[in-house]
């Protein structure tokens, strides 16, 4: 029997490609000679030649387009596609390995068809013959040994055949006498992307908090590299060691580039820090407006975390202070809340008028910390993972901020036996 051939429809549709390729790649020469030639010398004007060229392959190409045959386009499962248009043959499938391909139904059959009819000398359904269908990585493989007329592949349907492959993401290899095609996995190219992803997100919080746990055990530590003394508690001193740290931890790290989205992210808040001053002017600003966008920024990192914040604020709570600093103060205080705060959670931020003034307070739903150490816990003296605490340096900064505002900043126990941040402000306007 004559070997399977091509269509007419097929032929002009490998002939549009090829020529396609070969205008490009005429159009690419030309303007190589046009730079190298010698000004003086007159060249041909081709462009209007190669401009019809590629006029009439592209109206070819759509000629082929709407006479295509118009089949179900999506998820083919290229086994039982294969079982149904060729039930003489014996297929060997990899059970549970996946042999679905996107595509359309119609091109994916013919290939099917010209790969077994040619590899064989046969027609599909005409003789036994011996057919491979296998997931490879992210391809799948069917493979067809040639039959005796090695040549029956002619070189034109060669030629159909891997132009077909290539553009569905695939190739065709020839090794001795097995014949195979390689078309991409359904799903292959969005699971590899999905892993790298959370590859790259699992070294970000790696990275991220190991820097975290490092500048928290220089802060602990007192290795502060300025020659300023170690602070006492209420010293604004301390404040301007964590802010010298701060700046200084900023300018070493902010020139790296491709730094993971949890290093910039305590850079940005190291940067805020090192802005803030002990001299920053003091303006009338309404505590609670402040709160409340500060949470909304906030709000996409907590979405990540699981985490949903509640306020408990009145409107216009007005205070005298140095707004940005205060704004950093907030940001530092709902940061830890989140971290310390398990999915699913939920944190209250809060505004009272008390006695001594007016009061700040973020609770958490973070394990209580025993008053014996709580202010070693502010400063970072202690590994704060032994009590259940977060590791960040959130924390530490926050109190520098409140130091920086003349504020002051405490651990307490919430009424349900959670930890509350407490920082009393001044008294108002």
């Amino acid at each position: 029997m004559p070997p399977e051939r091509l269509t007419r429809h097929e032929i002009s549709w490998l002939l549009a490609q090829e020529a396609r390729g070969a205008a490009k790649a005429l159009r690419t020469e030309v303007e190589e000679l046009r730079t190298t030639a010698d000004p003086k010398s007159i060249a041909p004007p081709v462009e209007t030649t190669l401009d019809a060229l590629d006029d009439t392959i592209e109206m070819l190409s759509q000629l082929n387009t709407r006479a295509r045959e118009k089949g179900r386009r999506g998820r083919i499962d290229l086994a039982s596609l294969l079982v149904e248009m060729a039930p003489n043959a014996r297929v060997a499938i990899a059970p549970g390995a996946g042999t679905e391909v996107f595509g359309e139904e119609t091109e994916l059959r013919r290939m099917l068809h010209l790969l077994v009819g040619q590899a064989s000398g046969r027609a599909p359904g005409e003789a036994e013959i011996d057919v491979t269908v296998r997931r490879q990585g992210d391809f799948v493989r069917i493979s067809a040994e040639l039959g005796p007329d090695t040549a029956a592949l002619g070189e034109l349907e060669s030629r159909w055949l891997s132009r077909m492959a290539l553009r569905h993401g695939g190739a065709v290899e020839l090794e001795g006498k097995m014949l195979s095609i390689l078309l991409q996995a359904d799903g292959a190219m969005e699971q590899r992307e999905v892993t790298e992803l959370r590859k790259e997100l699992e070294q970000a919080q790696q990275l991220g908090e190991a820097y975290a746990r490092e500048l928290a055990s220089v802060l602990s530590a007192g290795d502060i590299r300025t020659e300023i003394p170690p602070p006492s508690r209420g010293d604004p001193e301390h404040f301007n060691g964590v802010r010298a740290l701060a700046a200084a931890v900023h300018r070493g790290l902010r020139g790296l580039t491709d730094t993971p989205a949890a290093v910039q992210e305590l850079l940005t808040e190291l940067g805020s820090v090192a802005e803030c001053s002990l001299d920053a002017e003091r303006t009338v600003v309404d505590l609670s407006a402040i709160l409340r966008a500060v949470g909304a920024q906030l709000e996409p990192h907590a979405n990540r975390a699981e985490v949903t914040i509640g306020y408990d604020a009145g409107r216009n709570i007005m205070l005298k202070t140095a707004e940005t600093t205060l704004e950093v103060l907030v940001r530092n205080l709902l940061l830890h809340a989140i971290a310390a705060t398990p999915r699913g959670g939920r944190i209250k931020a809060s505004v009272h008028r008390t006695e001594l003034g007016t009061a700040l307070s973020v609770c958490d739903q973070g394990p209580a910390v025993p008053e014996a150490s709580r202010w070693d816990v502010i400063r970072h003296q202690i590994d704060p993972t032994r009590l259940g605490r977060p590791a960040g340096v959130h924390l530490v900064l926050a109190d520098a901020t409140a130091t920086a505002l003349n504020a002051a900043l405490e651990l307490r126990e919430s009424t349900d036996g959670h930890t509350e941040t407490w920082v009393t402000l001044g008294k108002g306007p």
